[in-house]
């Protein structure tokens, strides 16, 4: 389980937010999420693939994701120098496409790096990712659990680009809302959607105790961590009218609706067969980028510290990567030296 959402724009000046939590129901200590800088000129893919096209990255990019004996690390996030941004989220029934002869081949978990190390906008991406043969890493390493994603893709401009594989055909949607969680389909959730229609932002006049029942317009907004539900409460609350005046404000507006649709540990039981009999999945860290300044901000289940990155202070074209863990050790700040006394005389 994920949930992607993006903050439009709530005037010419402001800055473009988006964010993601990362839901998951396993933690190996041998795997730990990084975040990790990547400078241009980089080669990829990192490992040898049968048949995977070679790139070397124009754009630098802070990506984020895990550490594997198959892959030295598998980005499922990310946002590069360009203010593209690239998600990966599970969807079960993805279906991915076969060598064809001709074309080139590009394997799922090397999507994002990809986008991410060369591509500016929307457009871009799907135009490319329209030429290659997009293979699964399964049919490479088949005892691995099943990697079966979907994606999304967020530019400068605020539009947004859906990719999924269905019966082995790309399917694209483009689109302003910027908002993606998990199975069904992205048409079967924007269907969905339209069921909510009488959600509101304002109050219902009806009067209890002599006053409007706070919060009573989004009466029947579901609350359920399901991936249907958090995909309506994730565009409906990106609709706030709130309009934020800093970058600070912008951060904590994402960060308040990530927390609305994030899983606390131990609500829900994973119960599929492979995995031990109990099993939780929930959200295991989190993002949120800064389209407009080109930072990069994280924080994880049991550190609610938020810690930044940001373009400006990255050294673009040098030739060493740079990273850092998700799970970081300083998580609250210890503020008893700073009490100061009153005087109430």
């Amino acid at each position: 389980m994920c949930t992607n959402l993006s903050i439009p724009r709530k005037s010419k000046d402001g800055a473009l937010v988006s964010a993601r939590t990362m839901d998951w129901c396993i933690k190996l200590p041998q795997n730990p999420p990084v975040v990790n800088f990547v400078p241009r000129g980089q080669s990829f893919p990192e490992i040898d693939l049968p048949g995977q096209i070679q790139w070397k990255n124009k754009y630098g990019f802070i990506g984020a994701g895990e550490e594997s004996e198959e892959y030295p690390i598998a980005y499922s996030d990310g946002l590069n120098e360009a203010g593209l941004s690239a998600a990966s989220l599970w969807l079960s029934c993805s279906e991915y496409q076969k060598p064809k002869k001709g074309k080139c081949n590009l394997y799922n978990v090397s999507v994002v790096s990809y986008v991410l190390g060369n591509f500016k906008t929307i457009q871009e991406v799907e135009s490319a990712l329209s030429k290659l043969r997009i293979l699964s890493i399964n049919d490479v390493f088949p005892d691995h659990y099943p990697v079966l994603l979907h994606y999304i893709f967020s530019d400068i401009s605020g539009n947004h680009l859906i990719v999924e594989f269905i019966n082995g055909v790309m399917r694209t949607y483009i689109n302003d809302l910027g908002v993606l969680t998990n199975q069904p389909t992205y048409d079967w959730h924007l269907t969905n959607l339209n069921m909510y229609g009488n959600l509101s932002l304002v109050d219902n006049p009806d009067l209890v105790c002599g006053e409007e029942v706070t919060g009573s317009g989004q009466l029947g907004i579901p609350g359920d961590p399901s991936p249907q539900s958090r995909f309506i409460r994730a565009a409906f609350l990106r609709e706030t009218a709130f309009k934020p005046q800093t970058i600070q404000e912008s951060i904590g507006l994402a960060r308040q609706i990530l927390q609305n649709i994030s899983v606390p540990i131990g609500t829900v039981i994973f119960a599929d067969p492979p995995f031990p009999e109990i099993t939780f999945d929930w959200t295991q860290w989190s993002v949120i980028r800064d389209h407009t300044n080109l930072s990069y901000y994280f924080y994880s289940d049991f550190n609610s510290t938020l810690y930044g990155i940001h373009f400006k202070d990255l050294d673009l074209n040098s030739s060493k990567q740079k990273q850092i863990p998700i799970y970081q050790p300083d998580w609250y700040e210890d503020v008893t030296k700073k009490l100061k006394p009153i005087d109430r005389s």
